[in-house]
């Protein structure tokens, strides 16, 4: 029942997300850069918590998806505080984008650094193999027991062998 319910909220919140991002679009207000900042930010986020669904972390415990979901706070700062803030104090306001823009810069410089230290990984990974130390062997390399484990046939009889003697 838990589930069904928070499918449907889950399903509401898309659906008015979608809403909200076709009436910028038809309004032209994706033509500043701020709105659409915003939009590739929350792109990234929904895109870092699919990520931690699929690597089977829960989306709402651990340090990961609070980081997420504090950083998804900071990106609705600008619209809460330009909606009921707007003639009593806009200098929230500026205060929230400021905070949006620092939030971005630094996801930004994380993704690269990211990216940076993979590309470093895969350019500069020594190509060498490693020896790992051997200790003593406890039997001869090719002494009949360790031979015969893996003979195709089975060895020879004794009375096979007498006219050897």
């Amino acid at each position: 029942m838990f589930r069904r319910a928070a499918t449907a909220l889950g399903g509401l919140l898309v659906l008015f997300h979608l809403w909200l991002f076709g009436s910028q679009l038809l309004e032209g207000q994706l033509t500043e850069l701020g709105p659409v900042l915003r939009w590739l930010i929350a792109a990234g986020l929904v895109m870092a918590l699919a990520g931690l669904r699929r690597s089977g972390a829960s989306i709402f415990r651990g340090r990961q998806a609070i980081s997420i979901w504090l950083l998804a706070a900071l990106l609705h700062g600008p619209a809460v505080a330009g909606a009921n803030l707007a003639h009593e104090s806009p200098a929230l306001a500026e205060v929230a984008t400021a905070l949006v823009q620092i939030a971005a810069a630094s996801m930004a410089l994380g993704l690269g650094l990211a990216l940076l230290a993979s590309v470093r990984r895969r350019l500069f990974t020594p190509r060498l193999v490693v020896a790992r130390a051997v200790g003593r062997r406890r039997r001869r390399p090719y002494e009949p027991a360790r031979c015969l484990r893996s003979a195709p046939r089975p060895p020879p009889s004794l009375a096979s062998l007498a006219f050897l003697l």
